[in-house]
């Protein structure tokens, strides 16, 4: 992968642990309309997303400057992120990243306590 062991490491133990466990369902009308703020822990990588390749893999800068516009939005009381991560709603709880994974990466690093989600059909 293009970024740090660290990085690596959870996104291939994210694609272990959810091996099968990616089954979405449909969401409520009032869950899809509202963004709404989740802890970071609760998104699982797309395992169809280049992000998660290893011959691809996270773009280290890209995750770099989320990272730090995501300390300065926190600190500051800002929303972080203007665009929510767009997600699926999982059986079991949790959601599949569709769009947005270096954004959750980025909150990640920089230890932000939730992050903005959309939750769509899919």
């Amino acid at each position: 992968m293009a970024y740090g062991t660290d990085l690596e490491r959870m996104i291939q133990e994210d694609l272990q642990n959810m091996k099968g466990r990616l089954e979405t369902v449909k969401a409520g009308a009032l869950e899809k309309m509202i963004p709404k703020k989740v802890k970071p822990s609760l998104l699982h990588v797309n395992p169809d997303d280049e992000f998660t390749f290893p011959n691809i893999g996270p773009n280290a800068a890209i995750v770099e400057n989320y990272c730090t516009l995501a300390r300065r939005q926190y600190s500051m009381g800002e929303k972080v992120f203007d665009e929510p991560v767009q997600v699926n709603k999982l059986r079991q709880g949790g959601y599949l990243i569709l769009n947005g994974h270096h954004r959750w990466a980025g909150v990640i690093r920089a230890g932000v306590p939730v992050i903005r989600i959309q939750i769509t059909d899919p």
